[in-house]
């Protein structure tokens, strides 16, 4: 089975994350999984950004859940970019200036049957899973998917809050969710199976941290029935561990430079 290179936040090395831009250039160059992250507005819309507050990713100030949707749509998303490693974005500070907070609503609709969704429910607002749950129902994505887990199009819903994918598998059965941690452990496993992410093939995983990862690790996994893929891919000596391991494939900032390295 191929190993699948995920865009994080996008091409998130080149552009700036979790925006239109960087899934944009994520797919120009061929990758077709891309990773996003999803918060609620004071408002109760779903919007894509990773932060708790505005104040990293744009040039405004506050938390995300105390500002509503047309506030953060006034924020320019991208003039604080600077380029990445990889050479193949539009390189130079203000390059990206402009660029808007996408609601997941927009993103569903700009990459539907075009790409595979990797999103991950960000925050611990209760009703999150419910608001996401129901924007992927509206869009198509719950039937969009078909064949492998990962295969483009269709969606995968992770979070590190257990709790969020125990409410988030209540509205979309059948759609591949995950559980992203530090460490697979036989205790998370055995988590893993109470939460129901083993009860149907391919549509539940354990996401550990590719520098910690282990083969043995992962085939405790894959005999409970469990997808593993990986994150927080820092070097390339993380990304050739996650691929030794035997995981299906990471997140990573630079999927270029990482397509490369691994002679993909």
């Amino acid at each position: 089975m191929p190993f699948t290179l995920i865009a994080h936040r996008g091409y998130s090395s080149e552009a700036p994350e979790n925006t239109t831009e960087a899934f944009d250039l994520a797919l120009k160059h061929g990758f077709n999984n891309f990773e996003l992250d999803a918060q609620l507005t004071r408002d109760g819309e779903v919007v894509v950004i990773h932060d708790e507050t505005v104040d990293r990713t744009t040039n405004g100030h506050g938390a995300v859940r105390d500002l509503t949707l047309a506030e953060i749509k006034s924020l320019d998303a991208g003039a604080w970019f600077n380029g990445g490693p990889d050479g193949v974005g539009l390189p130079g500070y203000g390059s990206y200036a402009g660029a808007r907070v996408a609601t997941l609503a927009e993103v569903l609709e700009r990459y539907k049957g075009r790409a595979h969704i990797h999103l991950e429910l960000k925050s611990f607002e209760q009703e999150l899973p419910g608001k996401v749950a129901q924007e992927l129902k509206k869009a198509g994505y719950v039937t969009a998917g078909g064949g492998h887990a990962l295969n483009p199009p269709g969606v995968t819903v992770s979070s590190f809050l257990p709790q969020q994918l125990h409410r988030s598998r209540r509205h979309l059965q059948g759609v591949t969710h995950g559980w992203l941690l530090e460490k697979i452990t036989l205790v998370e496993i055995a988590l893993c199976v109470q939460l129901g992410l083993t009860s149907v093939p391919e549509t539940g995983g354990i996401f550990p941290r590719a520098g910690k990862v282990t083969a043995e690790e992962v085939a405790w996994a894959k005999a409970a029935g469990l997808l593993v893929r990986t994150w927080g891919v820092g070097s390339i000596i993380d990304l050739k561990r996650a691929v030794d391991s035997g995981a299906t494939g990471t997140t990573v900032d630079w999927p270029g430079r990482a397509k490369k390295a691994l002679g993909l």
